[in-house]
């Protein structure tokens, strides 16, 4: 049996590894409750992270709120603009029979005046040569110097005229009667001229109030807009005919829209990304502290990603198509006259402003400062000046047909605005010796068709 002092020298021999492990179990210890430490504190900030995007999908959602009912007055104030402006066409027509009416009353008076002037001369004349007869009693004529067959016929022209002169008094008593009453007419018309001249201001003013409201609901998406003009106004400059800038315009809208639909995708896939980010930082609650960060840091660079995206989608709300833009026809007709007058030359007729071309649309001649609406729904793809064409509006209704414009004094429309057909956008001018007139053009896939077949509706009251 070992001594004493053996067991002594073992004890001995073994306490410097009892020690080591006493130390290595205590410091297993302490580095596991640093692992917890460190795990609970993760678990922290991942719920923060969880609470700020909970937070910002809730702020999401208030700002697509905000921007659906945008959307939802835009459109009840366009729709608004749209009957007022019809109301304001037909006050204009209204007024220009008026005027009319109101010359050919002027000329029956004048006919009338000269009538009665004339008519008058002559009851004067056979007055007075009535009264020289008359200078001699009947008696007296047959003792009267001179012949007797002269006196003879002043009696007898004497007995033939006074009939003629109750006809013809009678004839002025009538057409005296006939111009009072023409007087009383041109009255009348007169003061319903002027009603209807100072209904028509009343129009014109609630439609510029209703511009003004359409221009502040607006206000949110000048930006994007703004950028749209740049781009827009950089593509007119480089562009050779209208051929070529409606082509380079259609581009531009297929890259805008390809941008949006990327955009999108990016969106979709950055939210998915912080998806899987979350569930893996969950499953990964207890493993080592650096990974634990690494999943963090990737959820919020996925996150922040996503954030973007949504910003980048939210800003380009304001431009999304109104809910009941309709799809154009297949067929001609359908589409609304932009203004009222008559048309001066058609489709392919000799342009009577550009010597030597013809004309690839049609031109209307109408009232001065009359209102011009959109002919269908669709996105002003161009507002602005453009050569010697002057102030155009250029509407893109699908990627085949775009709509032209031209001959404005002002414009109410501006690029990358939805509008619906008979908005208003834009009016003639209100000074000149000559009436304005209205240049309309369709095309189809860049080239220019007959207008007139489309607009088959409103035919009739543009050609009256």
């Amino acid at each position: 049996m070992p001594s004493r002092s053996a067991h002594l020298l073992q004890l001995t021999a073994l306490l410097p590894f009892a020690v080591g492990l006493w130390l290595s179990f205590a410091g297993l210890a302490a580095a596991q409750e640093g692992e917890e430490a460190d795990t609970e504190e993760a678990g922290e900030q991942l719920e923060e992270v969880e609470r700020a995007l909970e937070r910002d999908r809730e702020r999401a959602r208030e700002l697509e709120e905000q921007a659906e009912s945008l959307r939802t007055e835009i459109q009840d104030v366009r729709q608004e603009s749209v009957e007022v402006a019809g109301s304001v066409q037909e006050l204009e027509s209204e007024i220009t029979q008026l005027e009319l009416l109101l010359a050919v009353h002027h000329v029956q008076a004048l006919r009338l005046d000269v009538s009665l002037t004339r008519r008058k001369s002559q009851l004067g004349d056979t007055l007075a040569a009535l009264q020289r007869i008359a200078v001699f009693p009947p008696d007296a004529v047959l003792g009267a110097p001179g012949q007797p067959l002269d006196s003879l016929r002043s009696a007898m022209l004497l007995s033939e005229t006074i009939p003629q002169m109750e006809e013809q008094a009678a004839t002025i008593r009538r057409e005296l009667e006939e111009q009072q009453a023409l007087e009383n007419e041109i009255l009348s018309q007169r003061d319903k001229l002027t009603e209807r001249r100072s209904q028509l201001e009343d129009q014109q003013q609630q439609l510029e109030r209703l511009a003004e409201r359409k221009r502040a609901l607006e206000e949110e998406a000048r930006a994007e807009r703004a950028r749209t003009e740049e781009r827009l106004e950089e593509l007119a400059g480089q562009a050779d005919d209208l051929r070529d800038l409606i082509a380079r315009l259609e581009a531009e809208a297929e890259r805008e829209r390809k941008r949006r639909a990327a955009e999108a995708r990016a969106a979709a896939e950055a939210a998915a990304r912080a998806q899987r980010l979350r569930e893996e930082a969950q499953r990964a609650e207890e493993e080592r502290r650096a990974d634990q960060e690494r999943a963090k840091q990737e959820a919020e660079a996925a996150e922040q990603e996503a954030e973007e995206a949504r910003e980048r989608q939210q800003a380009a709300l304001p431009s999304r198509p109104p809910s009941n833009l309709r799809n154009f026809p297949d067929q001609p007709g359908g589409l609304v006259m932009p203004a009222r007058g008559s048309i001066t030359a058609g489709f392919g007729d000799r342009h009577p402003h550009l010597e030597g071309e013809d004309s690839e649309g049609v031109i209307l001649r109408t009232r001065k400062a009359a209102q011009v609406v959109a002919p269908f729904d669709g996105k002003v793809a161009y507002a602005g000046p453009f050569r010697r064409y002057g102030l155009i509006l250029i509407i893109e209704h699908d990627e085949r047909y775009h709509s032209l414009l031209a001959g404005f004094d002002r414009l109410t429309a501006e690029a990358g605005q939805w509008v619906m057909a008979g908005e208003p956008v834009g009016s003639m001018k209100e000074t000149g010796d000559e009436d304005p007139e209205l240049y309309i053009e369709l095309r189809r896939a860049g080239q220019p068709i007959d207008p007139l077949p489309w607009l088959e509706t409103s035919r009739n009251e543009a050609q009256g």
